[in-house]
């Protein structure tokens, strides 16, 4: 990965991390009643977990695309951005609202993250 690619992939990263603790710590004080009145805790707990664990995958991804060939390894971290922005982000907008529109968004994030992951086989296979 060209470097200026890997402090992109870094800067998002860290920004993704502190907003994953900025929402727990606001989802756990001042968000909690919001989120027991609209039954979201539970999806609001998903959603902080699957965005701190995709966020510490594209930083491992993003460091392992600097040791193989360009660009083996940073689609699948794209699309794991894209896709963790989407699912943590509208479950996180749903289990606040209730609004029912926001839960269909929701799959298309989690399809990219399992899309992601098929991808990352795929490539690793190609490693020679």
């Amino acid at each position: 990965m060209q470097h200026n690619k890997l402090k992109y992939f870094l800067i998002i990263c860290s920004i993704l991390m502190f907003t994953n603790i900025l929402v727990g710590t606001l989802g756990a004080h001042l968000w909690h009643s919001q989120l027991v009145l609209h039954n979201g805790v539970t999806n609001f707990a998903t959603a902080r977990d699957y965005l701190f664990i995709h966020t510490l995958s594209v930083l491992f991804l993003a460091l392992l695309d600097n040791k193989f060939a360009a660009g083996r390894f940073n689609w699948v971290a794209g699309l794991q951005l894209v896709s963790i922005i989407t699912f943590s982000g509208s479950l996180i907008l749903y289990a606040l609202t209730g609004e029912k529109w926001l839960s269909n968004i929701t799959p298309f994030g989690g399809s990219g993250l399992m899309l992601s992951w098929l991808l990352l086989v795929w490539r690793a296979c190609k490693i020679k």
